[in-house]
């Protein structure tokens, strides 16, 4: 009997319900991201490029450097002993750098960061960031501590340092302290030594003016070279009525003139040496 658009024979078979599913079914070759429809199928973040919402990849991962640089993007966990960090890692597997990763502690234990290069991945260590409750130390950032330290070269304040040497310069880069050997230390003024401190006498190489009193604990030194005192040595007389007198003497003076009788005749002379203090000793004068 032959079938028409009326034909009832597709009712009392009972395909209507069968032929409605099979307009609305999709064929069994199409496939989502690789993934058949045979079944219900699970898509992941990394599936539909979009970033995981929670910890990527379902376990722990056994240190800081398991994440591999050509991973999918994502956040992992990774175990460090009792406890874990986060490993938040970005992916675009293109460019010079494709990939970069931040590992962060917790309790804001600081946070650390590594890049990729190429296709070579990770080639350096974790760096990490100095924040305001992780600050660096001196010798992290190439700097003295308070507390001390040693500087290798000259040192110029407010300017560049042309001593050279072992030298500080103070504004003027030719100004300065300067070391030039064991126990050495010069002063520099445009280039010029002008003083010098050893470790028995300090040495002036220019004029020292004085506008106050200079007041030595020792003066040995002045002592031997200046005149501290002058005195009149000791009496000597000289008879002169009927006697020699006295002779021009070199560095004498006569003190007194007597006569004892009240004539007109002199009796008799007396004389002292001229002395000077040179250090603890007493000189006579010299005459010219």
């Amino acid at each position: 009997m032959p079938f028409t658009r009326h034909s009832g024979i597709p009712v009392n078979l009972g395909l209507r319900e069968t032929i409605n599913l099979a307009k609305n079914a999709v064929p069994a070759t199409r496939r989502v991201n690789s993934k058949p429809l045979t079944g219900d199928i699970t898509l992941s973040a990394a599936d539909v490029n979009a970033f995981a919402l929670g910890m990527t990849g379902g376990y722990i991962l056994e240190n800081d450097k398991s994440v591999g640089w050509n991973w999918n993007s994502g956040v992992y966990n990774v175990s460090t002993g009792g406890a874990s960090k986060l490993i938040l890692h970005f992916n675009m597997n293109i460019g010079s750098c494709p990939a970069v990763q931040f590992c962060v502690n917790y309790k804001n234990g600081g946070i650390s960061y590594r890049s990729a290069r190429d296709g070579f991945g990770f080639e350096l260590d974790w760096t990490e960031f100095y924040t305001t409750t992780r600050k660096p130390s001196a010798g992290e950032v190439g700097a003295l501590p308070v507390s001390g330290g040693v500087i290798n070269g000259n040192l110029g304040i407010g300017t560049p340092n042309i001593l050279g040497g072992s030298s500080i310069v103070l504004g003027d880069n030719d100004t300065g302290l300067k070391q030039n050997g064991d126990g050495l230390l010069d002063i520099y003024a445009n280039g010029v030594q002008v003083f010098r401190f050893q470790n028995d006498t300090l040495e002036s190489k220019k004029s020292i003016n004085v506008t106050g009193r200079l007041t030595p604990t020792d003066y040995g030194n002045f002592d031997s070279r200046y005149v501290q005192d002058i005195r009149l040595g000791s009496l000597q007389y000289g008879q002169v009525w009927n006697g020699p007198g006295f002779s021009d003497t070199s560095g004498y003076v006569i003190t007194g003139v007597i006569n004892g009788n009240s004539d007109e005749l002199i009796d008799g002379a007396h004389r002292r040496p001229i002395q000077k203090l040179i250090g603890n000793q007493w000189y006579n004068v010299v005459s010219i």
